[in-house]
């Protein structure tokens, strides 16, 4: 059962974000959550919908709402709706993720150097390759 592929994959994420939920749980964030805070953050103030999030972690709209109505009641960042087009909300950091970013910052890194241990640096290349062929072979 472990050389299923699909399997192997789903155990690798769940073990990823298991990893990640307990790293953020004292600052009671999920990864969900700081993957959205490091996408708003990549996009340096720009107004950002919450389509494109949905398009970022390839999920559903229900879930970009609840993710975001979190990250809002605990003041992380704000709304608004679009005056030209109400369907349109958009999505703005309030700068209280600056306190954790190092944190994320150093959480991806180690995440990184515990998927790759005891791979060269060739190898890790090669896997990106890999999951790069299989993401575009399932999408």
């Amino acid at each position: 059962m472990m050389s299923d592929i699909g399997f192997l994959l789903k155990v690798i994420q769940e073990n990823a974000e298991r990893h990640a939920n307990q790293m953020f749980k004292p600052v009671e964030l999920t990864s969900s959550q700081v993957r959205v805070l490091k996408f708003l953050r990549g996009r340096c103030g720009e107004p950002t919908t919450q389509k494109e999030i949905e398009h970022y972690l390839m999920v559903s709209h229900p879930t970009v709402v609840g993710i975001v109505q979190r990250l809002e009641h605990k003041g992380f960042v704000r709304t608004q709706f679009d005056g030209a087009d109400r369907r349109n909300k958009y999505i703005y950091l309030t700068g209280k993720e600056e306190e954790l970013y190092g944190q994320m910052k150093s959480h991806h890194e180690a995440m990184e150097s515990l998927l790759t241990a005891g791979m060269t640096l060739e190898q890790v290349g090669q896997l990106r390759e890999l999951l790069a062929m299989v993401y575009e072979n399932v999408k």
